[in-house]
């Protein structure tokens, strides 16, 4: 006796194999998005106290400085350097401070193994990191020392101003301290 069956549906384990197929396609499209979209940004003067913080060093006493016109950088921390693995965007730097009579000062880094030092910015624990004036083929940019991501400006002149706005700041409340 031939007994013809007829068969409308899927079975159990072929709807589970379905599922099992999905999900691991699901996972391997989505994981693969995912470590694209945490890539970090190139660091450039416009981000470095941003990136530096979202890799982790911003609850750390710790200081970037970058050679060979800013394309090879270094974290120092804790007695150690480590190469700055990320890349780096900020092309041949000057940089600039205020002395105790507010006049504009070009700043020397000095050398280490016979290469020119082109950033020495260190960041605290504490948030509160180093006050510059950095110019570079992009444009001049104020890094404040507290508090604040680094400003484009349009000259250095507006630079100094920011610099000097942000000290009469301080200096008129205690509430940084």
């Amino acid at each position: 006796m031939n007994e013809r069956i007829d068969r409308r549906a899927f079975s159990l384990l072929e709807l589970l194999i379905v599922i099992l197929i999905i999900s691991f396609a699901y996972m391997l499209v989505f994981s693969s998005m995912k470590t694209t979209q945490e890539k970090p940004k190139a660091l450039q003067i416009s981000n470095i106290k941003s990136t530096l913080a979202k890799q982790g060093y911003d609850h750390i006493d710790m200081e970037l400085f970058c050679i060979a016109k800013s394309n090879s950088c270094y974290i120092y921390r804790d007695g150690d350097s480590e190469k700055y693995k990320e890349e780096v965007s900020m092309g041949e730097l000057t940089a600039y401070r205020l002395d105790d009579r507010n006049d504009l000062q070009k700043i020397d880094f000095g050398r280490i193994d016979d290469h020119h030092i082109s950033l020495r910015f260190k960041l605290h624990h504490n948030g509160s990191s180093s006050q510059l004036i950095l110019k570079n083929a992009t444009g001049i940019y104020y890094l404040p020392a507290f508090f604040g991501e680094p400003t484009k400006t349009d000259s250095i002149e507006s630079a100094k101003e920011l610099w000097l706005a942000s000290r009469d700041h301080l200096r008129d409340t205690g509430e940084y301290y």
